[in-house]
């Protein structure tokens, strides 16, 4: 098995995925910003090590055909809404309490990315308006810190 994967016996159910979008965004702009966030979340838990990416625990399904439909976490991803202080609350906690976090903002749609980057160098945080925050940690961290928000419907 590739050292991408994680053995199924392995997988650490004491761990998940959370994103927290802005309510009432448009499905596409939603779908949108949950991928680029949690590809952000992988991308940055493999740059810290891969012990953190070995949490996420990437599994290889196989089908009868023993063609792969991975890799794809075994582990919760649950999708959330609330409003813009609530999201903005929620990845200050995230970070405070050290879990890996990672934010998508509406100065990162439209244009390019060079326009998208001048449009946050331009922004303080304040300013920021979060489509998404996603963080990812154990489920006693990050329970209390979402409790306050419904699921996404």
């Amino acid at each position: 098995m590739s050292d991408l994967f994680t053995e199924p016996s392995a997988v650490d159910a004491d761990w998940k995925f959370v994103v927290v979008l802005k309510a009432k965004l448009p499905t596409g702009v939603a779908l949108n910003a949950v991928a680029h966030s949690t590809l952000g979340l992988a991308a940055a838990a493999a740059a810290n090590g891969p012990e953190l990416a070995g949490k996420m625990s990437f599994l290889d399904f196989r089908d009868a055909d023993g063609g792969s439909h991975g890799p794809v976490s075994g582990l919760s991803l649950i999708v959330l809404e609330g409003r813009a202080a609530g999201l903005r609350r929620f990845r200050g906690e995230a970070l405070a309490a050290g879990l890996l976090v990672n934010d998508f903002t509406s100065a990162m749609t439209g244009d390019t990315f060079a326009e998208q980057l001048v449009k946050m160098a331009g922004s303080t945080e304040e300013e920021l308006e979060y489509y998404a925050v996603a963080a990812f940690g154990r489920r006693d961290e990050l329970d209390p810190l979402t409790k306050k928000f419904s699921l996404w419907k």
